[in-house]
């Protein structure tokens, strides 16, 4: 399970949400005080990712695993000619 640790109404926190939204996979999200240091930052299996160079590379990595996976799945729909009918 992928958490996303950051703070309520923080730029860089809410940047980072709206990627993770955007790739359309569940998450946690862990708020944390705003005086609390180090924020954003991504846990994945017990791995953290801390630095922006460090979630940017987990990032691209992600996005290439979600294109890959989804590239194989049969996902489509079709509209019976006859029947007007739709999936």
């Amino acid at each position: 399970m992928i958490t996303l640790h950051k703070k309520k109404d923080h730029i860089n926190s809410d940047k980072l949400e709206s990627r993770l939204e955007d790739l359309v996979i569940a998450f946690k999200r862990e708020i944390h005080a705003e005086n609390e240091a180090g924020l954003p930052y991504i846990v994945e299996d017990g791995i953290v990712y801390k630095t922006e160079e460090e979630i940017e590379e987990w990032m691209i990595e992600l996005t290439a695993e979600l294109n890959w996976q989804r590239s194989l799945s049969g996902d489509g729909c079709y509209i019976d000619p006859e029947k007007g009918k739709i999936c």
